[in-house]
């Protein structure tokens, strides 16, 4: 059976932005797989696995003419011989893939062993870079993708990301911290090469809604920066929006989803609503769940030291700790020793900086 683990996420010295490796301490032989990128490790013993996503290199690619990227280029470190079969997740509706492995700026080929509905199995001949291609041929070939939704409300706006399914998207929320993530049933099928457009409606018909552009050839995005596909801009505050994604023949490739906008008003309104007793409660019970799934815990101590609730020391010592687990195992010392105001300021910023994660707690589905 396969294991389902969380990685740490590490820093990296590294001069790319947001730079972070995951780490996976593997406990015995077995398969594992990964739940922040889907990658599937066959252990042959105890070992750790460090691996991140980095850009294609196009010289490279170049080497290979009739071949382009079919997913992330996965750069990944361990001991020699402790894996024996690695599975890398595609979103192609065909099966003719094969996997590029780099080496010092040269690449071969790899053939699969196997190629599954949902991934690609090869041997690993040593360790350095690996990534998915597929032959020009399939380039226009519907893939599974995913519409992901970030929401800027400092200026109103709401971005859409057109990505290939095998994306991770802890990478893209990486690029765009200072916007909220809202979490929807996100898959759907697109073709490369093909143009699309949004369609957003408001519950208020008197609403103006910009989009830019209107329509949008979707191309395949590895990286590193994923910039949004769309933006829509609206001039008055929205709560709710409907929005659905449409081909150019106008057919529906991503039917209407309703999607909660979030405002600060709204924040505050629902945290004066709560009682100091249930906010150090929920602080104090969900502990292990907010250590596990909060990678990005620096915007929180920043929002904490803003407000004078944590000494420099304890900003320093938290910003120097490489894994966000440890990160926050420090926010939490802080919390116990600053009492129920520091509780409620870091209920406020979750509130705030990951709306969805505290919702998904409070209607007790994590339990």
């Amino acid at each position: 059976d396969i294991q389902l683990f969380t990685p740490e996420l590490v820093k990296k010295c590294t001069e790319e932005k947001n730079s972070e490796e995951y780490r996976f301490l593997c406990p015995h032989a077995g398969q594992f797989k990964c739940k922040l990128t889907n990658l599937v490790f066959e252990m042959e013993a105890k070992s750790v696995v460090k691996y991140r996503i980095v850009s294609w290199d196009k010289h490279v690619l170049d080497v290979v003419s009739q071949m382009d990227p079919a997913g992330p280029l996965y750069d990944i470190d361990c001991l020699e011989g402790s894996i024996r079969h690695l599975s890398l997740p595609h979103c192609e509706t065909h099966k003719k893939l094969a996997v590029a492995h780099v080496t010092d700026g040269n690449m071969e080929i790899i053939q699969p062993l196997n190629v599954t509905n949902t991934h690609v199995i090869i041997n690993i001949p040593s360790f350095s870079l690996f990534g998915l291609i597929k032959s020009l041929v399939f380039k226009t070939y519907p893939i599974s993708a995913q519409v992901l939704l970030f929401h800027d409300k400092m200026v109103n706006k709401l971005h859409i990301h057109l990505m290939p399914e095998n994306v991770p998207v802890g990478e893209v929320q990486k690029r765009h911290e200072s916007n909220t993530y809202i979490t929807t049933t996100s898959k759907c099928q697109l073709k490369p090469g093909e143009i699309y457009r949004p369609c957003c409606k408001t519950p208020d018909s008197c609403n103006n809604i910009e989009c830019q552009p209107e329509e949008e050839t979707f191309e395949l995005d590895y990286g590193p920066n994923f910039h949004p596909t769309f933006e829509i801009l609206f001039d008055t505050e929205v709560y709710k929006v409907t929005l659905s994604i449409l081909d150019v023949e106008a057919k529906e490739v991503w039917k209407p989803r309703a999607v909660k906008l979030r405002s600060k008003q709204m924040l505050t309104c629902r945290f004066k609503s709560l009682g100091a007793a249930y906010v150090e409660s929920f602080v104090d019970k969900h502990r292990e769940q907010f250590i596990q799934r909060v990678s990005s815990v620096m915007e929180i101590a920043d929002g904490l030291k803003s407000r004078n609730m944590i000494s420099d020391e304890m900003y320093n010592n938290i910003r120097v700790e490489p894994s966000s687990y440890k990160q926050m195992r420090l926010v939490y010392d802080a919390l116990h020793s600053g009492g129920g105001a520091v509780k409620a300021e870091f209920y406020k910023i979750l509130k705030e900086k990951h709306p969805h994660l505290v919702d998904d707690l409070e209607s007790g589905s994590s339990r």
